[in-house]
């Protein structure tokens, strides 16, 4: 689901960018993905950009090499990842953070997400996660103004039933910070095994034939 999901929503299931994009980011956020081991190469270009002045967020409840380099860690415990994502969705709009211009000349479903956030409660999200009001707010503050920011995930240890969901709400953070269709922005999946968007990319899937 982790590419599929983002066909879903982007039409378009694979790195929107080039992965030496990231070194312009303002922002990148990384998200369940210990690149560094399974990804290496990405994590040249997330450092460099770190070294330079790029903000990054790791949400992981893993203590990856990333989380050295981070300027925030947002550590959930497994299994609410989901509902950590949808307080973040919920905050960027409760505090009119979203790009409305951007959103209304490209993107459709914007009172849609909204509706469907209107269940999340903070409190809840913070005592079920773990992860304090105050760094869910410092998420939401770093991420939502900068630009370009970028988004890298890996999904590694989220339950595979959350994987969709997961993505589609990733993908909703981007677009409504309109962090898509421009350098050094977008969204970055981080496919397992042995060049996984290779044999895509040469039509060796047989339902994309």
């Amino acid at each position: 689901a982790m590419v599929e999901a983002l066909q879903e929503v982007l039409g378009y299931g694979a790195a929107t960018n080039s992965i030496w994009d990231l070194e312009q980011a303002k922002c990148i956020l990384v998200f369940n993905a210990n690149l560094t081991e399974e990804h290496n190469v990405v994590g040249v270009p997330i450092k460099r950009a770190v070294k330079e002045g790029t903000r990054l967020i790791v949400i992981d409840p893993r203590e990856v090499e990333l989380t050295r380099y981070s300027h925030l860690w947002l550590r959930p415990k497994p299994g609410t990842e989901l509902l950590l994502l949808g307080a973040i969705l919920k905050e960027i709009l409760d505090q009119g953070l979203e790009r409305r211009e951007w959103l209304n000349e490209n993107c459709d479903g914007l009172e849609s997400l909204r509706e469907a956030l209107v269940s999340v409660d903070i409190d809840t999200v913070v005592e079920e996660s773990g992860v304090s009001r105050d760094l869910i707010d410092k998420a939401v503050r770093i991420y939502a103004p900068s630009e370009p920011s970028a988004i890298v995930y890996g999904l590694d240890n989220v339950p595979e039933e959350l994987h969709r969901e997961c993505v589609h709400a990733l993908a909703s953070l981007a677009l409504l910070t309109g962090n898509l269709g421009k350098a050094s922005s977008g969204m970055y999946p981080l496919r397992r095994g042995a060049n996984q968007q290779g044999a895509a990319d040469v039509g060796c899937v047989p339902h994309l034939r």
